[in-house]
């Protein structure tokens, strides 16, 4: 009888290392789950900062559009002042009337007309207005000035605006300031916070007042003193600040839900002194998610707005977002772990199997050669059967995208998280960093200045020289290229992308050839990108302009069919265009102008 084998140690060691090997997957199945999650979480919040940002930056536009709006209005009221001899009571009450039937008067309490008067003026003056028909009417506050206004038209001329009617706006400190600065500037002027003498006992609401002064005709304006020699009255609109802002912040999405709050001051102190505007009252024991402070200057005064989020834009979504990972990756995670376990538990009992077997009585070695042929086989068939799971993991994997396919439908956001496990992150960021560029692009984002062309683009070249290298390509450019009015980023990126573009599309056997030239027409730039590559036919020049439209598709190309629509929206913002033109011998022109600098 032949010697008994036990298992040596090497052999239990390797035995249970295998059952910690599928411990350690599953940890690490766990810790991919983890990192994941924190990532759908962590571009959640970026999302939720992002549509923040937005809907503060559209708010501002809005208020600051409204505000020219009315600019408008009241400098149509002055030019009605200083074209005519006489404008009478009648002819104001129409021209205020007419404003009001096109509904640009919403959020407006008043337009009205205030007359400049010196102290030999005041009696003849009031005497005037009684002879109108109003018997009681004088210039209030009484009392001695050096100087007195009067507001003498006043539409509607109706409720709370009669109480202003004959009110010295002169004689208050906030509005006397603002008055003061449109006579000195010739200009527009907006005041400070004030409360309208409009106001009621119920329902008090800080107010402010714009300004456009009017002057005798004929007389000398240069100069501030000038302007005040030839001074005759302003046109003014009186704004309840809830009334005017009521209706640009209800438009915005979530605000109705007290999800976002806005708050408007007088300058840059925020405090209750300050305080203008508040769109809803939320409990001071709320903390915001996100706030934005923003200062916006306007007509000679500076606004502060100050924007809370207090709910989650994405909350229910980003919820269903994070589950979907974490419960897939949790899923596979135990899947994965199983599988391995019964795989070394298999391996584990064959070789358990196979020891006992040698336990038995070597002068039946034929029985036993038998019995290791079964043995080998079986293991065989063991190691097949294994591969099983695998095919049907990969099958779960692609029956598990099926079933949230109705998901991705319902939100482009949950494809972003499951595009996150399938596709390549370098093309994700790419067509993320196009979005953002196509987005930004009408807004500038650095200081507006004379910025040298040739400055720019040899930066561009710089950093595409290794695939100028890589493609032979030679480039030609004059080096004393002008200088243009516009920040340095966005003119960055225009070359950047058409560099990319004309390196990027060039002919089969042709060595890419790049020249850039600029022309000057009056006050505009135009410049001139060639290359001799594939070319665009005239039929597809304007729809290349368009988001994600490509007439030659690689997927080895990092193009995500953006970039000439970034480029067109840069140069339209400064009021320029973009066109393709043939290239002699072949290829492609890009012209587009921007403004000179002088």
């Amino acid at each position: 009888m032949q010697e008994i084998h036990n298992p040596t140690f090497y052999e239990k060691i390797r035995a249970n290392g295998l059952l910690l090997l599928a411990w350690l997957v599953l940890f690490g199945g766990f810790v991919l789950t983890g990192i994941f999650s924190y990532q759908v979480k962590v571009d959640t919040q970026l999302r939720e900062r992002q549509r923040f940002d937005l809907y503060c930056r559209e708010i501002q536009v809005k208020i600051e559009t409204r505000l020219a709006k009315q600019k408008q209005m009241l400098l149509g009221g002055a030019a009605m002042f200083e074209s005519s001899e006489n404008v009478t009571r009648d002819e104001w009450q129409r021209y205020v009337k007419r404003l009001s039937l096109s509904r640009d008067l919403d959020g407006v309490q008043a337009l009205g007309f205030s007359l400049w008067l010196k102290p030999e003026q005041l009696l003849a003056h009031e005497e005037s207005v009684r002879k109108e028909g109003f018997s009681d009417y004088h210039v209030k506050p009484t009392g001695k000035r050096d100087v007195y206004t009067a507001i003498i038209y006043i539409e509607p001329f109706l409720d709370r605006n009669l109480r202003a009617f004959g009110y010295d706006m002169y004689s208050e400190s906030v509005r006397h300031a603002a008055m003061n600065r449109s006579v000195d500037d010739d200009t527009v002027t907006l005041s400070g916070r004030v409360i309208l003498l409009q106001e009621t006992e119920t329902d008090v609401q800080a107010g402010t007042i714009m300004y456009a002064p009017i002057f005798q005709k004929n007389k000398p304006l240069n100069t501030p003193q000038q302007r005040w020699d030839a001074l005759f009255g302003w046109v003014y609109s009186p704004f309840r600040m809830t009334d005017l802002l009521r209706n640009i912040v209800l438009n915005a999405l979530d605000v109705n839900d007290g999800n976002l709050q806005l708050r408007v001051y007088d300058g840059e102190e925020m405090t209750n002194e300050h305080l203008l505007y508040q769109s809803s009252s939320i409990s001071s024991d709320k903390l915001p998610v996100f706030s934005s402070k923003r200062q916006m200057q306007s007509f000679g005064t500076t606004w502060t707005l100050y924007f809370e989020q207090f709910d989650s834009f994405e909350k229910k979504f980003g919820n269903r977002q994070l589950w979907i990972v974490a419960s897939t990756g949790t899923f596979i995670s135990l899947l994965l772990f199983f599988l391995l376990r019964s795989h070394f538990l298999l391996q584990k009992n064959a070789t358990r199997i196979a020891l006992e077997l040698t336990k038995q009585v070597r002068e039946k070695e034929a029985k036993l050669a038998s019995t290791n042929a079964d043995l080998l086989q079986f293991t065989t068939v063991s190691a097949h059967h294994l591969q099983e799971p695998a095919r049907r993991l990969v099958s779960f994997v692609q029956r598990l995208r099926h079933e949230l396919s109705y998901i991705t439908v319902e939100n482009e956001n949950v494809a972003t998280s499951l595009h996150f496990i399938e596709q390549s992150a370098l093309r994700q960021r790419a067509l993320v960093r196009d979005i953002q560029l196509y987005l930004a692009a009408t807004e500038p984002r650095a200081t507006v200045k004379p910025v040298l062309l040739t400055e720019i683009l040899e930066k561009v070249l710089k950093y595409h020289a290794e695939a100028i290298h890589k493609t032979r390509a030679s480039v030609d450019y004059e080096t004393s290229l002008p200088a243009v009015l516009i920040d340095r980023p966005r003119l960055y990126d225009i070359f950047n992308i058409l560099i990319n573009n004309a390196l990027t599309y060039q002919q089969p056997d042709c060595l890419p050839q790049i020249r850039i030239y600029c022309k000057q027409k009056g006050s505009r730039i135009f410049c001139y990108v060639e290359d001799n590559g594939i070319g665009i036919s005239a039929p597809y020049r304007e729809r290349v302009f368009g988001v994600f439209e490509r007439l030659q598709v690689n997927d080895n190309q990092e193009s995500t069919g953006v970039g000439l629509a970034i480029v067109k929206r840069i140069v339209e913002s400064c009021n320029g265009s973009v066109k393709l033109l043939d290239t002699a011998g072949g290829g492609t022109t890009v012209m587009f102008d921007l403004p000179a600098s002088f």
